[in-house]
């Protein structure tokens, strides 16, 4: 699952970057619009890895065997599927559902801080030629607020992933080892200091 966040994340970076040496011919909004369409495909793109390949779950707390989950719900340890009925199978899909919608909201983040990057980057620069005494942080003040709303959001999703993980793990013991997130968690998103 690290791959599929950590791939446009880096894109994200690179097209930050590559706006910042860029001639400033277009105006800021429009290179957002441009940075927001991207952050659509480069979602898009992990939206349809969690739809089509099996979910990555780790080596769980203890180095058990690795485990993951399949977009039919089917959970594999050591590259064994265990046994699970219908309702099971369906409790395993509603977690992977939920882990799927962090992850999506975590990488448009992600994308998000990069383009608020490469403005600053912009700005700085600017600035720093025109002698404009407006300061990058007042400049960059809504967008910063966005971006923090959309943390919170991201937040506010973790207390359901982590209920659907504990169902998960209640209904086929044998992903309990793999049920890593814990009510900390929760609270250190809350204080901003959560780290997935």
């Amino acid at each position: 699952m690290t791959r599929l966040i950590a791939q446009p994340l880096l894109l994200a970076a690179l097209l930050a970057t590559a706006a910042c040496s860029g001639k400033d011919e277009a105006p800021a909004a429009d290179a957002r619009d441009g940075f927001a369409g991207l952050a659509d495909k480069a979602v898009n793109e992990i939206r349809e890895e969690f739809a089509t390949e099996d979910m990555d779950l780790g080596r769980g707390r203890n180095d058990e065997p690795a485990a993951k989950l399949s977009p039919q719900g089917d959970l594999v340890i050591g590259g064994d599927k265990v046994a699970m009925d219908d309702g099971q199978r369906e409790i395993a899909l509603a977690y992977r559902n939920a882990l799927a919608k962090v992850a999506e909201t975590g990488a448009r983040i992600g994308l998000q801080g990069a383009a608020l990057a490469g403005d600053a980057l912009k700005l700085a620069a600017a600035s720093a030629l025109s002698g404009d005494g407006t300061t990058v942080e007042e400049q960059l003040k809504g967008q910063t607020a966005e971006l923090e709303a959309e943390a919170k959001a991201l937040c506010g999703l973790l207390p359901d992933l982590y209920a659907r993980q504990q169902r998960f793990a209640e209904a086929v013991p044998a992903f309990a080892p793999y049920a890593n997130m814990d009510e900390a968690d929760i609270e250190k998103c809350g204080d901003g200091k959560f780290t997935p």
